[in-house]
């Protein structure tokens, strides 16, 4: 189904005004014809004790002494290629056309794993060094050479909830900052700032409207890698709901895909949530809507070449799964739960 304004779409309501940006890049959008979520790769989890491990295990998994899970916790998408890091073994195993083509042993960099980034065949890893317990940065190189970066001195904290790789730039999300350092250049002073970035370098803020508790209304600010700015207006698709926040996963032919969290409290002052993925063009009209993933796996999406991927493990079995591209809910026929 092609993308394009849904019939009979809802009237937006009067929202603030919005920049009007430049021509949008002419890359592909959508990225494909995928109407529907593929699952691109599914692995058998090897559940095991961690004294009985042998290190031969294929994509190992224990519980460990204070009920910790080590096993499948981070991945990535490097042209096509899927990097999975597993804490269990210390490893990141890369799956090319749905074969393991390589297993790259984290112990190399004297680090514990925890965030991964892949890019051009490199790995990037945050994690705790093995000796001094103390946080850092590592890179594996696609020969296999481990290289310490100095990046831990710039950050506030050691709360990094996760890394992204474009080009020679590794983005790194730590306690509500984002840096950007220069991997050509890794004794270069880092950039920051509050706004959260894509792997293509869009940058994206939400903002709540208004005062109370549940607001009905939301706006997100975008800055795009050529330095347009606009700022697209959002509100609950029910009236009696609030937003409870919107997280930008990709944009590309004037349009952008933002997972929404929408709230509401019952009688009994229980809390409900109602996620999606809804696609709205410049000024903030709602063209179509996607719900057929998890709340877990549409948070937590990877961008590669304009495809979003998402990683779950349930049970004994991972599986890796390319969201559509093509969204066939027009907004109007949506219902929210």
């Amino acid at each position: 189904t092609p993308v394009g304004t849904p019939e009979a779409a809802p009237t937006a309501t009067a929202q603030p005004p919005v920049e009007s940006p430049e021509e949008p890049s002419e890359a592909p959008w959508p990225p494909s014809e995928i109407d529907a979520a593929e699952t691109v790769l599914e692995l058998a989890v090897e559940w095991v004790s961690e004294e009985n491990m042998t290190g031969e295990e294929l994509m190992p998994a224990y519980t460990d002494a204070v009920g910790g899970t080590m096993g499948p916790a981070d991945f990535d998408v490097d042209g096509g290629d899927i990097c999975i890091l597993n804490t269990a073994d210390n490893s990141v195993y890369v799956y090319s056309g749905g074969e393991l083509a390589r297993r790259i042993d984290l112990d190399i960099t004297g680090l514990y794993a925890i965030r991964m980034a892949a890019e051009d065949g490199n790995v990037y890893i945050f994690g705790i060094e093995q000796e001094s317990r103390m946080p850092a940065f590592a890179a594996v190189d696609a020969e296999g050479k481990a290289q310490s970066l100095p990046f831990m001195e710039h950050l506030g904290s050691e709360s990094v909830a996760g890394l992204s790789a474009n080009g020679s730039e590794l983005y790194v999300e730590e306690g509500g900052r984002y840096w950007t350092f220069d991997l050509e250049n890794p004794d270069a002073a880092p950039e920051s700032s509050e706004a959260y970035r894509l792997a293509d370098g869009t940058l994206w803020e939400p903002h709540f409207a208004g005062n109370g508790i549940l607001t009905h209304t939301m706006t997100l600010d975008v800055t795009h890698p050529d330095g347009r700015t606009l700022t697209i207006p959002f509100e609950a698709a029910c009236e009696h709901a609030g937003m409870g926040g919107l997280r930008l996963l990709r944009c590309g032919g004037g349009q952008y895909d933002v997972y929404v969290v929408e709230i509401t409290q019952d009688e009994e002052y229980w809390i409900h949530t109602a996620e999606y993925v809804l696609r709205v063009d410049e000024k903030g009209t709602p063209l179509y809507v996607y719900t057929d993933s998890s709340s877990a796996e549409l948070h937590n999406t990877r961008l590669d070449s304009g495809a979003l991927y998402s990683m779950s493990v349930d049970g004994s079995t991972l599986s890796i799964k390319r969201l559509p591209d093509v969204f066939t809910t027009p907004w109007a026929r949506y219902e929210s739960p």
